[in-house]
């Protein structure tokens, strides 16, 4: 006796229907998987400004100092002559703790220098340290430059005291002194603004000079 054969109309119905469920699956697994190995990286550089500078080429850093009611200063950086000095600065100026913002430029000499960098506002203060001195790199007082303070023979530079050159001559003789770490590449008639501001017998501006905001672009 055979064994008859058993009617598959069915299951041959339903094969179809396998298949395309099959080819989905597929195609589904193999988009995913594509997208992954293949994917752009569609996001915005952040020009450095959030990513960690270790994973990010961030190219050359600027310091912007926005002066209340007279306008912007843009100072170029100089990580190769004074680079302990440069990173100092930018780690006091960038989040999550900018330090310079909404201090004041507490002392003001004509023809010679701005100071700032002082939270205390009289000269005396700064961020609880001292760095060391790149006094030596072979930068020069020029008019424009900006410099780190000191107190009178020490030869560690303040922390965070801070002042830009204004005199049409320069100021060379704090050459070999006083670190020199950048210059001004925009906003001298800002300098010379303050400058000019009025000042008492302590060469403090009668009228506060104030960082509204400073920040670090990479450019």
């Amino acid at each position: 006796m055979k064994v008859p054969i058993k009617n598959r109309t069915g299951a041959n119905e339903l094969a179809p229907l396998f298949v395309m469920f099959g080819v989905i699956i597929l195609v589904v697994v193999g988009f995913i998987f594509g997208n992954q190995l293949f994917i752009k990286d569609d996001f915005q550089d952040d020009n450095g400004k959030y990513l960690d500078a270790d994973d990010v080429s961030t190219g050359k850093p600027f310091a912007y100092f926005e002066i209340n009611k007279l306008g912007t200063i843009k100072i170029e950086l100089d990580q190769n002559k004074a680079p302990i000095t440069v990173k100092n600065f930018i780690d006091l100026t960038e989040p999550p703790t900018p330090f310079y913002s909404g201090l004041t430029f507490h002392r003001v000499i004509p023809g010679f220098m701005i100071q700032g960098g002082d939270p205390s506002g009289d000269g005396s203060g700064g961020p609880g340290y001292t760095i060391e001195s790149e006094a030596d790199n072979g930068l020069t007082h020029n008019r424009g430059v900006i410099a780190m303070a000191k107190r009178g023979g020490d030869v560690r530079m303040s922390g965070s005291q801070f002042f830009i050159v204004h005199g049409q001559d320069g100021a060379h003789h704090l050459d070999g002194e006083h670190t020199v770490f950048g210059k001004v590449v925009e906003g001298m008639e800002v300098i010379d603004a303050i400058a000019n501001v009025q000042t008492d017998a302590n060469d403090t501006p009668l009228n506060p000079v104030i960082i509204e905001s400073a920040y670090i672009v990479y450019e």
